[in-house]
């Protein structure tokens, strides 16, 4: 059997990334959906296969002429898992999963202020590589690749944390180069928003549908990692543009501050003060929802978004807040058909971002290689196909 180490044999990977997209698809569909050789499917499934990385699921269903029921391939689960780790101002959440997404571990623990001025960022994300690398281990299931998710200007393709006001990163941190010092995995980092999108693609399976998509990321949470900062509403765009997830130029895509802001305004919103403790404080809650509301609705009919997703607060306030948007796009639009973008809430709500960037993880690793574009080895050639990552593990 031919060693799969070569990471510019393209239909290797194609073939991988499709059975892994589709959760099970035969290999007469394989052959159709990538205009590919059936000798060469049946080749490569086969390679595959004993490698323990694809297996045969059950049958599906004859044809209309009879005949034998198709084969499906899926990916084996336990073959590696990723993590993913959330860091807010005042948690640290972890998600273990494996190949298809299913969750082995979670965790979450409350920020100590005092540990945070110490340590920082990069402590405690030291701190959760650590636990997942152990769960992993006690599973016995190699680990091959982590990230975390965070709130700022994250430039994911350089592993480059710009800016995050909310966890005091003032200056430009090169995070992947920094976490090659103890991290002997692939690190990803990534905006949290731009995180809940990838949960979004893995659990509801968006890889199949080319769409425009928003996701709503909405916190009530403590401004910064301190003891004496207040809490507030916090709130960021993950935006996908016909199946991709945009970036920017500048990988600021998503950032928010409502049109309605004045300057020397504390927050994101005209109508909230500084300090909000509680999320039942409707008199200043309400308005700020409705703000929140119309500068969703002016991007959704701007753009022509097929879906938004709303998440990160308890399901009382995400249904207050979907119903405002449901109602300011009707408003908002200027013709008389009705407009029919779909406003939902998010899959999941306490691990939306570290199940995110874990499945993020996930769609690094099992990349299609660009053609013609140089790479660093060491720092971005990372496959789950390459057995150098597995000696790491």
């Amino acid at each position: 059997m031919r060693v799969l180490n070569s990471l510019s044999d393209l239909n290797i990977s194609r073939i991988l990334r499709l059975i892994w997209q589709e959760k099970k698809i035969s290999r007469i569909d394989i052959s159709t959906r990538l205009q590919m050789n059936k000798s060469t499917v049946t080749r490569i499934t086969s390679e595959l296969t004993d490698l323990g990385l694809i297996r045969e699921a059950d049958s599906g269903v004859s044809g209309p002429m009879g005949g034998r029921k198709p084969v499906f391939l899926e990916v084996v689960g336990t073959y590696a898992t990723v993590g993913g780790v959330e860091i807010n101002p005042e948690s640290v959440s972890c998600s273990l999963i494996n190949l298809t997404g299913e969750v082995l571990f979670e965790n979450r623990k409350e920020i100590d202020v005092e540990e945070y001025a110490e340590i920082g960022c990069l402590g405690l994300f030291k701190q959760a590589y650590e636990l997942l690398q152990k769960e992993a281990k006690k599973k016995k299931i190699p680990f091959v690749g982590v990230g975390l998710g965070i709130s700022g200007i994250v430039n994911s393709d350089k592993g480059l944390i710009v800016q995050s006001i909310p966890l005091l990163i003032k200056e430009p941190l090169d995070f992947e180069k920094e976490c090659q010092k103890f991290a002997k995995v692939p690190v990803f980092v990534e905006n949290d928003a731009r995180c809940c999108c990838y949960t979004e693609r893995m659990i509801a399976e968006d890889y199949k549908v080319e769409k425009n998509t928003m996701y709503v990321m909405v916190e009530h949470r403590r401004i910064l990692p301190k003891k004496d900062a207040v809490k507030t509403i916090a709130v960021g765009f993950g935006i996908v543009f016909n199946g991709k997830i945009y970036h920017g130029s500048d990988a600021t895509a998503g950032e928010f501050r409502s049109l309605l802001w004045k300057s020397g305004g504390m927050t994101q919103f005209a109508s909230c003060r500084t300090n909000l403790d509680s999320l039942e404080d409707s008199k200043t809650v309400k308005p700020l929802f409705k703000e929140l509301a119309q500068n969703i609705a002016l991007l959704v009919n701007t753009f022509n978004f097929d879906i938004v997703y709303v998440g990160g607060l308890d399901k009382e306030y995400i249904d207050q807040i979907i119903k405002y948007i449901r109602e300011e796009i009707i408003y908002l639009w200027p013709y008389e058909w009705t407009k029919t973008t779909m406003v939902t809430p998010g899959v999941l709500s306490k691990y939306a971002v570290s199940y995110g960037v874990a499945s993020m993880v996930l769609d690094k690793l099992i990349s299609l290689p660009e053609v013609g574009t140089e790479y660093d080895k060491e720092t971005h050639r990372k496959s789950l196909l390459d057995p150098e990552l597995f000696k790491k593990a």
